[in-house]
């Protein structure tokens, strides 16, 4: 008898877990391991000339080219040539960082808060 209500008492329970919250299972596990990512700062210092000479373009297009069609234009084409050319000035290095272990089996949203 005390089995069968600890089934039942179980199978409420579990139903009012899947009511009152989106459940998922991502069954996200991975091991801890070394990655390889672009260096912090120097990102930081290649973005940092991108908007300089972003800006600077800026201003040369719109002080000096009154058609807003050519102005997009001669944006769009110079962006490119001021990524590579930053990039060339600042090149890309990488860090190996420890990534930690996940272990991730299920995923609980509330649903109505």
């Amino acid at each position: 008898m005390t089995i069968g209500k600890t089934a039942r008492m179980a199978a409420l329970a579990i139903v009012i877990l899947f009511v009152l919250f989106e459940v998922t299972f991502p069954f996200d596990v991975a091991p801890a391991r070394d990655i390889e990512i672009p260096d912090p700062a120097v990102e930081a210092e290649y973005l940092s000339c991108y908007q300089e000479k972003d800006r600077e373009m800026h201003g040369i297009a719109f002080g000096t080219i009154d058609n807003p069609d050519v102005q997009k234009e001669f944006i769009s084409t110079n962006r490119e040539h001021i990524a590579r050319e930053c990039r060339l000035a600042v090149p890309e290095q990488l860090i190996t960082v420890e990534e930690p272990s996940r272990f991730n089996l299920v995923d609980l949203k509330p649903r109505f808060w």
